[in-house]
């Protein structure tokens, strides 16, 4: 006797590793235009990326809230399974490629300051030539995203402010240090210095055009509240728009535009004190004073504990520690 078996079809998806990998970009950067930079496609060909995807899917996936695009429970649920099959797959192409007799093993870095950039390539240069089997890779377009980038697979190691606290991740500080305030003694915000005059204070800075490094929404936001909860002790009185901001991506360019009285650096002490300690010999014009209330970072190394390709992480770190420690204290007027 014949039985008729019903069963349910398990649905068919048309999901490829690009949507994975779109969908993944889009939840990081919040943004169509932020995620086709970082997947180098036009804005126009991610957008319709998308839109197929959800056709197909029959829903959508993220939600504009405001100016920033987020995940619906679709989306969620999508994300939470492409950081997975991403970090899955990124291990299974380098077991293959490591089986290769001819492999080279690849090194990915990033630093979450742009600052870092002037002198880690002195360093990479240092540990390549006891490593000519490691191809190493400065990956520029994590460094706004370094954490994000790590969990992703995407870098093998990140020298971050903020390092993922959980057991998973090595972590070594590299350097304390603080933000300063970098300036012409012509320029007006000079003359603020009343009560502390080695120091200025947050709200000092009000009305400034502040010329910063390429910094993320979240600093922003840091930098934003402490002009205006500064200027709010001080004063009583609340700010509208508490400052302007130019972001300047080199510290050289950075440092000149603040003697030229364009505008207010606001700067890592140890990032800067390279250029100044060089430009101190030509007699140029430049104050370097502390903000108050001190805003101390840390600086730390970090890389997955598990190292599952066996990089040696732990020498490039001594060598990175060795070369940020050897930073000299700088004078506050130059």
């Amino acid at each position: 006797m014949m039985k008729t078996v019903h069963t349910n079809p398990q649905p068919s998806f048309p999901l490829e590793v690009r949507h994975l990998r779109l969908v993944r970009a889009i939840a990081a950067e919040g943004n169509v235009t932020r995620a086709a930079s970082q997947l180098h496609l036009s804005q126009s060909a991610i957008s319709h990326q998308l839109l197929d995807l959800e056709r197909d899917l029959g829903g959508r996936l993220f939600d504009r809230v405001g100016k920033k695009m987020v995940p619906t429970p679709s989306g969620l649920k999508l994300l939470a399974g492409a950081e997975r099959l991403l970090v899955d797959l990124s291990a299974l192409e380098r077991e293959l490629y490591d089986l290769r007799s001819d492999a080279r093993l690849p090194l990915r870095i990033t630093t979450s300051c742009y600052t870092s950039y002037h002198w880690l390539p002195a360093v990479l240069s240092r540990f390549a030539k006891s490593h000519p089997r490691v191809d190493l890779t400065i990956v520029l377009e994590a460094t706004k995203r370094a954490q994000e980038a790590l969990a992703a697979d995407e870098i093998d190691l990140a020298i971050d402010t903020d390092p993922p606290r959980d057991e998973a991740w090595a972590r070594v500080p590299l350097v304390s240090s603080e933000l300063v305030a970098a300036l012409s003694p012509k320029h007006p915000v000079f003359a603020r210095r009343r009560r502390e005059p080695e120091s200025l204070r947050w709200g000092d800075l009000r009305g400034t055009m502040l010329l910063v490094h390429d910094i993320s929404e979240v600093l922003y936001a840091r930098l934003d509240h402490a002009v205006r909860e500064s200027w709010l002790r001080q004063s009583g009185e609340r700010l509208g728009n508490p400052f302007t901001l130019q972001r300047i991506p080199l510290t050289e360019a950075l440092v000149e535009l603040a003697r030229a009285e364009v505008g207010v650096g606001i700067v890592d002490r140890w990032t800067v004190e390279p250029y100044l300690r060089r430009r101190a010999r030509g007699g140029h014009a430049l104050v370097v004073l502390p903000i108050t209330p001190r805003a101390p970072r840390t600086f730390h190394a970090v890389w997955r504990k598990s190292n599952p390709r066996g990089l040696p992480l732990e020498e490039l770190v001594r060598l990175i520690e060795e070369k940020v420690k050897g930073a000299r204290p700088f004078k506050t007027a130059l």
